[in-house]
């Protein structure tokens, strides 16, 4: 008695023409590669009929993933195929939180009380704990500030672009009036 240690494969039938189209266009305007080798894999299977163990061997992934892209095509179509991320864990960041990030990052740290010349992602992580009860570290405010458009940057000890909105500004030289 001989037994198979491979499973049954699966082989997607002829496809459709406007779903071969859909399929074709799909492909062409992925941008991720992991997306275009999961329709392609599709593609294979649909117009040459090779089995999951076949696929597998051309496009060097496992027979698992190629099971996997190829059932949930033919369970919920070309939506299912692209590569998902996972959804990993939920997000503590509530809209209170960006959107009081957003509003006194630009503001001097005086007029909301803090004692600082300049924000510090640790001042702007303390402050937002404070204000609404959220904790994170420097470095999730960071990522926050970078998605947002903003930089950290060390601090300049100067105040430029604030001094020369002052006619009256003579600088720090010594009787050296900049222009």
């Amino acid at each position: 008695m001989s037994v198979s240690l491979q499973p049954t494969c699966i082989v997607v039938p002829p496809l459709a023409p406007e779903v071969r189209e859909a399929l074709k266009a799909r492909f062409n305007q992925a941008t991720d590669s992991e997306t275009r080798l999961r329709y392609q894999m599709v593609w294979i299977s649909s117009e040459q009929g090779l089995s999951t163990w076949q696929i597998a061997a051309l496009v060097l992934r496992s027979h698992d993933v190629v099971l996997r892209v190829i059932k949930r095509f033919l369970a919920n179509g070309l939506e299912a195929v692209p590569r998902r991320r996972p959804p990993g864990r939920p997000r503590r960041i509530s809209a209170e939180w960006e959107s009081e990030l957003l509003r006194v990052v630009e503001l001097d740290p005086h007029t909301v009380g803090v004692q600082s010349a300049n924000w510090t992602t640790q001042l702007l992580a303390d402050y937002l704990k404070a204000k609404t009860d959220i904790a994170v570290d420097q470095e999730t405010t960071r990522r926050h500030l970078h998605r947002l458009g903003y930089v950290c940057k060390r601090p300049n000890w100067t105040v430029q672009h604030k001094a020369n909105e002052r006619p009256d500004y003579e600088g720090k030289g010594c009787g050296w009036k900049s222009s």
